[in-house]
C-alpha cells in the first residue's frame, strides 16, 4: 500500500528526516514511535504533500506520488488527520464530515459514509448539529476522524491522536484503530504515546533524530529493554 524509500526532509538548513525508509502492506496497521521532535509529524506531513521533500520517493499503491500535491493524494486514497485534530470548530459536526467529503466525485452522495460514522461513533450522532468547537477533545478526535474517514481512504495517517487526552479516551482510540483496520483500513500511525500505540499496531518502527533505529513486530519491540527503558518506563 505504501513504499516510502530514503526520505529526506529539511526545513530549511536543518535536516529533520534522514534517509527515511519503510512500507506497509494492505490492511496493516504500523506505528511510528519516537520521542517529540523525532520527526514523526514531519514525516506524516511530507507523505500527505503538505512538506516537501529532499530527495527520496513515495509510492502509494504502486503509483509514485512523490510530486503529486495534496488534493491529488486526497483523491488517490491517502488522508491525514492531523495532530491537534485542527476540526472546523464554529461549524457543526454534521458540516464537518460534509466537508471530508469535498474531493470526492460523489460528494453529493456522501450520506451513506456519514451514516456510517455516526454508527461508529454514536457521541457524534448525538450532536450533529453541535458546534464542533464545543465538545470535548476525545469527541474532537472522533470528528476528526470521522471527517478523514468521509474521503474513503485507502490509507489513513493519524498523527498523535492521544495527545492531550484521558487515558479512558485513548482506551477507546486504539479501539477505533483496531476495528478501522479489520474493516480492511490501512493506518499509519504516529504516536509519543508508545503503549497505545504498540498495543493497537502490527508493525513497528522506532523514529530518533529523524532516523529510523530499529522495527519489528509491535509486541515484541515492546517487550526489548531499549524500548521498555525509553518508552515504556513508569
Amino acid at each position: 500500500m505504501l513504499d516510502v524509500s530514503n526520505l529526506s526532509v529539511s526545513y530549511g538548513k536543518q535536516k529533520v528526516i534522514r534517509e527515511v525508509s519503510f512500507k506497509l502492506e494492505k490492511g496493516e496497521v504500523v506505528t511510528l514511535i519516537g520521542p517529540n521532535a523525532a520527526g514523526k509529524s514531519t514525516t506524516l506531513r511530507t507523505l500527505a504533500g503538505l512538506k516537501k521533500a529532499d530527495r527520496g520517493t513515495i509510492h502509494l499503491a504502486g503509483k509514485d506520488i512523490t510530486e503529486s500535491s495534496t488534493v491529488d493524494r486526497v483523491r488517490a486514497g491517502l488522508v491525514l488527520v492531523p495532530e491537534g485534530r485542527q476540526i472546523f470548530t464554529k461549524l457543526s459536526v454534521h458540516e464537518n464530515l460534509i466537508i471530508g467529503a469535498y474531493h470526492r466525485a460523489d460528494r453529493d452522495h456522501a450520506s451513506d459514509d456519514q451514516e456510517r460514522i455516526f454508527s461508529m461513533f454514536p457521541r457524534l450522532r448525538e450532536r450533529r448539529d453541535q458546534k464542533a468547537g464545543s465538545m470535548s477533545g476525545g469527541e474532537q478526535q472522533m470528528l476528526a476522524i470521522g471527517r478523514g474517514l468521509m474521503s474513503r481512504p485507502a490509507l489513513m495517517l493519524l498523527d498523535e491522536p492521544t495527545l492531550g487526552l484521558a487515558p479512558i479516551i485513548i482506551e477507546e482510540l486504539g479501539r477505533i484503530v483496531r476495528n478501522l483496520a479489520r474493516e480492511g483500513l490501512t493506518i499509519l500511525l504516529a504516536e509519543q504515546n508508545a503503549m497505545m500505540a504498540l498495543g493497537c499496531t502490527d508493525r513497528a518502527y522506532v523514529l530518533q533524530s529523524g532516523r529510523i533505529v530499529t522495527s519489528g513486530n509491535a509486541k515484541e519491540l515492546s517487550e526489548t529493554t531499549e524500548v521498555k527503558q525509553m518508552y515504556l518506563s513508569a
